[in-house]
């Protein structure tokens, strides 16, 4: 029989050096049918917060250093969002859209209790030939579905759509999104920004560190409410697209472990379930983007480790082979994203140009004296 995990809760584990705060899921009392010898169960998460102050990584099949994507190799719209708490850093990524001023990318990175949001520090880095350009976000809009990372009871929405302050260069490349609903059983090309690491091992910040934007290829298995026959009212049906990072042996093949068999793409796959925002392209139309990541956990040790199989390490969650991904499926919310290029929605928030804050405190300051003026001018009249 197999447990069932929703219950949602912080909890930090240790992974060598690197401590992680993460929300995973925990066990309820409910079982279903037989699908695996072992009583199993989902342990997963949106996003990873600290891993040595980095969020994301694109883990590969063979050496990181391999799969590092040049500028100027039809990639330069997939950019870097450095995002800052406190004194700490970590990042998301995203894709620049057709319009040129817009770039697409997940909710999470904005909207969770950990980060600030939109603010006059969110700026967009573009890696082209000719070097590093930053552009301000000064809007953006988050899809009214999207709850918060805390919330598995029903995961859908994880978009979010940044306004540039001015046009992206003419070196980045546009994407349109994928529109039709055939993903499933297409192979897609992955890139992201962040720490790597090969699949026998899982992300090693130490030795691929954050800021390096990688690609590789997975394939669609299914949708993400598969897992819901683990996890009942999780996955709203329709709006996610999930994947298994497989090494070719039987025993790490995850959807193999629930009935899905598949050995993957040899060298050419990677897992970028922990690149928040990270676009797939199917034939070079984004369908889908990086959301969150996870692993069958064994109650025998309470959901503290991964089981292996098919998971090969038992480590918890440092994306190597025989675990999952999930991306958010683009094509369910492409009349949201037409309706956001096209003008039709008001932004979610909006970022005040720096002459507008510098005339704000003009005018303020202008009031107080004005204010102090008048009140010297009556005490003055009342004293004759």
């Amino acid at each position: 029989m197999v447990a069932i995990v929703a219950l949602e809760q912080e909890q930090y584990i240790r992974n060598g050096t690197n401590l992680m705060s993460i929300s995973i899921f925990k066990k309820l009392n409910v079982l279903v049918s037989t699908i695996a010898s072992t009583t199993l169960s989902l342990v997963g998460v949106f996003v990873l917060f600290d891993i040595n102050n980095k969020a994301e990584s694109i883990v590969t099949s063979g050496d990181p250093n391999d799969y590092i994507v040049k500028p100027g190799t039809g990639y330069n719209g997939v950019v870097s969002i450095p995002i800052k708490i406190g004194s700490e850093m970590f990042g998301c990524s995203g894709s620049l859209l057709s319009s040129g001023r817009h770039i697409l990318t997940a909710a999470q990175c904005f909207d969770n209790p950990f980060t600030p949001g939109l603010s006059t520090d969110t700026t967009i880095l573009f890696d082209l030939p000719t070097g590093q350009i930053g552009i301000k976000a000064n809007k953006i809009y988050i899809h009214p579905n999207w709850k918060d990372v805390f919330d598995f009871k029903s995961i859908e929405g994880d978009l979010a759509i940044l306004e540039l302050a001015s046009v992206a260069p003419e070196a980045a490349e546009r994407y349109d999104i994928y529109r039709n609903t055939d993903e499933v059983g297409q192979v897609g090309v992955k890139v992201g920004y962040g720490v790597s690491g090969q699949g026998n091992q899982g992300f090693d910040v130490t030795k691929f560190p954050f800021g390096v934007k990688r690609f590789g290829k997975n394939l669609y298995e299914s949708g993400g409410e598969i897992f819901n026959s683990l996890d009942p009212s999780q996955f709203v049906p329709g709006t996610s697209l999930a994947y298994d990072f497989d090494n070719g042996n039987p025993e790490n093949d995850g959807f193999g472990s629930i009935g899905i068999p598949d050995l993957g793409l040899g060298l050419q796959e990677v897992h970028g379930g922990t690149s928040p925002g990270g676009p797939t392209f199917i034939n070079g139309l984004i369908a889908g983007m990086g959301s969150m990541f996870f692993c069958l956990g064994s109650a025998n040790d309470n959901y503290t480790s991964c089981s292996s199989p098919p998971d090969i390490d038992n480590i918890l969650l440092n994306t190597s082979f025989g675990e999952f991904g999930v991306d958010t499926r683009v094509s369910t919310y492409a009349s949201y994203i037409d309706d956001v290029l096209g003008g039709k929605i008001k932004p979610t928030k909006t970022v005040p140009e720096p002459n507008m804050i510098f005339g704000t405190i003009l005018t303020l300051g202008a009031f107080v004296l004005h204010s102090r003026f008048k009140q010297r001018k009556d005490k003055t009249t009342q004293s004759s």
